[in-house]
């Protein structure tokens, strides 16, 4: 039943991205856009003038469609790029909970093949998306030697800070992350529009509780992202597109943490010539449409 509740909670957090992806408005332009391009305020952009800025953040958060493998591809070749700047960058991974972390670390030092990994982290469990498309990912770094950390926590722990309050629970059981930055207008309008596109009686009180859901998850993550860097390092994120559009999820609990230099990108297929909203991240980098 846990393993089927899971599957349900990942279902549900794919469609409410896909939800938010039809949500955001789209600019048409006169020339279109061609795949390979890094766009930012509606200007093209190279990587050689993008990644040297991403590079000098103390945060990089890289969003994803969970089931679309070009977005993961996308990552990959960005962290390469990074990494080439960076000798002392660490990846973030929302796939997996605090728990997966031991494994993460022998992972990393070559202990486990790759069905050890999956087995210890519980991926099917935790996370439920296919493992293929992020095998590439979790490959190089450990060929490369770079840390990955696991920024969730368990769906149980996420459950009692949204029903028991920051205060019912005990901070040596909520892994010390802090109470969550109350959601601004803008990210409460959007939540409340996906909720409503999957809730059929429009209780006041689900509402809530689902936003407080996304602001717990959101939270868990910057913090984690937030003690990466205080060695200085580069910590660079990857995770769903709804905890790094406009800037309000992660980025917005980052900076409440007191970390102010981020930076957030995302991938974007073309169907036709048009670009997203200019604000949707600090930039967009175009994909063909498959």
């Amino acid at each position: 039943m846990k393993r089927h509740n899971n599957r349900n909670r990942q279902r549900y957090g794919l469609l409410a991205a896909l939800a938010l992806v039809s949500l955001l408005p789209s600019v048409t332009l006169a020339a279109c856009p061609s795949p390979g391009q890094w766009w930012q305020e509606g200007q093209p952009l190279t990587s050689s003038a993008l990644l040297p800025t991403a590079a000098l953040q103390q945060v990089v958060l890289l969003g994803e469609q969970h089931d679309e493998k070009a977005h993961h591809r996308w990552q990959l070749h960005t962290l390469a790029g990074l990494y080439a700047l960076r000798d002392d960058l660490v990846i973030g991974l929302e796939m997996l909970p605090r728990s997966a972390q031991p494994a993460l670390d022998a992972w990393i030092a070559g202990e486990l093949d790759d069905n050890a990994l999956l087995e210890q982290t519980q991926w099917d469990e935790a996370w439920g998306f296919d493992s293929a498309l992020y095998m590439p990912i979790l490959a190089f770094a450990r060929m490369a030697q770079i840390p990955l950390i696991a920024l969730n926590i368990d769906p149980d722990l996420r459950q009692r800070l949204v029903n028991e309050g920051w205060e019912g629970v005990p901070a040596d059981e909520r892994h010390a992350i802090p109470p969550p930055q109350p959601a601004n207008a803008s990210y409460r309008a959007r939540l409340t529009e996906v909720f409503n596109q999957h809730s059929m009686d429009g209780d006041p009180e689900a509402l809530s509780r689902f936003i407080q859901a996304q602001i717990t998850w959101d939270t868990a993550m910057a913090q984690r992202l937030a003690e990466a860097t205080k060695g200085g390092a580069l910590a660079v994120g990857l995770m769903g597109l709804g905890h790094v559009a406009y800037n309000e999820g992660v980025a917005y609990q980052l900076n409440a943490l007191g970390v102010n230099d981020t930076i957030s990108l995302l991938p974007w297929q073309m169907s036709d010539c048009s670009l997203p909203d200019p604000t949707l991240a600090d930039a967009v980098y175009i994909l063909a449409d498959d």
